[in-house]
Formats: structure tokens, sequence, C-alpha cells
């Protein structure tokens, strides 16, 4: 599902605060690699979410890099389109660590 949002920040010095992953030029859609937390994008981005839109333009033929100059180029109001959770559960599943020893092992017989 599209969702658009609209993130502000204090001044173009500041980051937005989320790093951008794929593009043409990657063959993959451009989605949200990582946010991070206390920036103008965290609540709205998570990793996974796809780039859909740009400010008014799509982002069906961008480069990554003609992807990051249209956002650095948004001063100090960006408005995005995404479509939420996109490819994020590989991110997510990526993120799952035991939390202690781990007692099964199909290979061993007992």
């Amino acid at each position: 599902m599209q969702t658009y949002i609209q993130l502000q920040r204090n001044s173009s010095m500041d980051p937005w605060g989320f790093r951008l992953q794929g593009g043409t030029d990657f063959n993959s859609q451009l989605s949200v690699k990582k946010v991070t937390e206390g920036s103008p994008s965290y609540g709205h981005l998570a990793p996974g979410d796809a780039i859909l839109g740009i400010g008014q333009n799509s982002t069906d033929s961008l480069t990554h890099m003609q992807a990051h100059e249209l956002i650095k180029r948004s001063g100090n109001v960006l408005q995005l389109s995404v479509c939420k959770g996109y490819g994020g559960m590989d991110e997510r599943l990526k993120s799952i660590k035991p939390k202690g020893p781990i007692k099964f092992s199909p290979w061993k017989h007992q």
C-alpha cells in the first residue's frame, strides 16, 4: 500500500537520517536500508520501505545517484511516496539473534 510521508528538518546541514539502497543501476527497487534513531526519518521510515516517489518524481527509472541528488535538492522538506515494509522482513530477520546457548541440534542423535 502506497503511503505519502513528509519529513522536515531544521537545517540543510542536518541529515535526513536514512540510508538509501537500490536503483536502476543496481537492478533493484530503491528502498530504505537503515534509519537513524532521533533523526527526522525516525518513526516515519523503516528498513525495507520501498521509495516509490521523491517529490513529484517517480523512482521507477532513477539510478541510486539520481535519487540521492533529488533528496539532496529537496531543501528542508522532503516528500516521499513509500510502500511500507516492501523488503523489510529480510532486514528484520537478520537482526534476530539467540539470547543464550542453542540447545537444539538437528544433526545430533540422542
